[in-house]
């Protein structure tokens, strides 16, 4: 058994090798990544965040393709999509697409993502240097497992940078005001706190019920999960009364998040893996 990450041909081709070894045949397979099939988005408008931190990251939306009747009335394609799904996004130069989580569903009449540029990286490099009415290549790739469940039970929400993303887009469409609590880590309020206005705005309409925000390099140094320890009960609370938690972030991030819960769990008899198990822990993680 061996994993490929991002159907990388290097890992493909050790793991040929490696079952080449164990059969007793030399076994040496190339992968090709098929190329998908790709529509032209075109950028409406981008915020910028970040430069003040060494952190450029923008809010890019797209207009939404034209759907085909086929596509309306099958659901392919663009024609409906949520918050949490996955775009697609084909750089120039390459077959292998780099996925972002949507901040916004079909119902809202544009796509958005939340890009921070990388050193020497490809796909955010040529994004983040998109100009209103640029195209992109791209497609959506549906994600039903990690949207927030039916029903009216509390969901919280937690993620740090570009992970606010489709957590935003969940608070967006979030019409009915169920109980929505949002944790957020970011460097400084001045420089990257995505979506302040639009979260003001949520909780001011009841689609927010509370914010909290940790900030790394703005006063006392406070990551997401310090924030989630220090609202321990109130969190074992809503959890115990049958709260969903979604998790978006980076790797390192989510680790240190389960670990804070896995210690603010004990005393209602709970772990990370449990409530996974009951569909009420969710990560998308990259």
């Amino acid at each position: 058994m061996a994993t490929v990450d991002r159907q990388s041909a290097q890992d493909f081709a050790r793991w040929s090798r490696d079952l080449g070894a164990v059969l007793g045949l030399p076994l040496d397979l190339t992968h090709l990544p098929e190329r998908p099939k790709t529509t032209a988005l075109t950028l409406i408008s981008r915020r910028d965040h970040g430069a003040e931190v060494q952190a450029p990251t923008s809010i890019l939306r797209f207009e939404v393709p034209q759907a085909t009747l086929w596509q309306r009335l099958t659901g392919q394609g663009f024609a409906r999509f949520e918050a949490g799904d996955l775009i697609g996004i084909l750089p120039k130069g390459s077959d292998l697409p780099r996925f972002y989580s949507l901040a916004s569903s079909a119902r809202d009449g544009f796509l958005e993502i939340c890009v921070r540029r990388h050193p020497g990286g490809l796909c955010s490099g040529q994004l983040t240097d998109l100009t209103p009415g640029a195209t992109v290549a791209g497609f959506v790739r549906r994600n039903p497992a990690f949207r927030p469940q039916k029903g009216r039970k509390p969901v919280i929400l937690i993620g740090a940078g570009t992970g606010v993303g489709p957590l935003a887009g969940f608070l967006r469409a979030n019409r009915r005001h169920r109980p929505m609590h949002l944790y957020f880590g970011a460097r400084a309020p001045q420089s990257d706190l995505l979506y302040e206005a639009e979260l003001r705005d949520w909780q001011a309409a009841g689609q927010l019920s509370r914010l909290t925000t940790a900030f790394s390099r703005h006063g006392p140094k406070t990551y997401v999960q310090d924030a989630l320890r220090a609202d321990a009960p109130e969190l074992a609370r809503l959890i115990g009364a049958g709260a969903q938690i979604m998790v978006c972030g980076g790797r390192d991030m989510a680790a240190a998040v389960r670990d804070a819960l896995a210690e603010i769990l004990v005393p209602i008899g709970q772990t990370p893996a449990s409530l996974k198990a009951e569909g009420r822990y969710a990560e998308d993680v990259y």
